[in-house]
């Protein structure tokens, strides 16, 4: 498995939104729904996870890279975004 880095931006995200160290990447290492976001041409992965004593979607943004992978943010995604998104084309299903 290729190495998994923060950026500055999500590390700040995730002190400001208080998410736990590890949930970015859990979120990308076992998403089972992918998507591309044709706007800032990146990466996404969404995961159904407890948070804030609440299961909720959330989602991270990420680039892949040849030795490593770069995750972007994260935050939480409501199940109506994301099909707003995939209606106007702005993200398309990948595997």
């Amino acid at each position: 498995m290729k190495e998994v880095r923060y950026t500055g931006h999500l590390k700040f995200r995730m002190t400001l939104r208080e998410i736990p160290e590890n949930l970015p990447r859990e979120i990308y290492e076992a998403s089972t729904e992918h998507y591309h976001d044709t706007v800032e041409d990146r990466s996404i992965a969404v995961r159904a996870v407890s948070f804030k004593g609440k299961i909720r979607d959330m989602m991270v943004a990420f680039d892949e890279h040849p030795n490593h992978v770069e995750i972007v943010t994260i935050h939480p995604i409501m199940r109506d975004r994301i099909e707003n998104r995939l209606k106007s084309g702005r993200w398309i299903r990948s595997e």
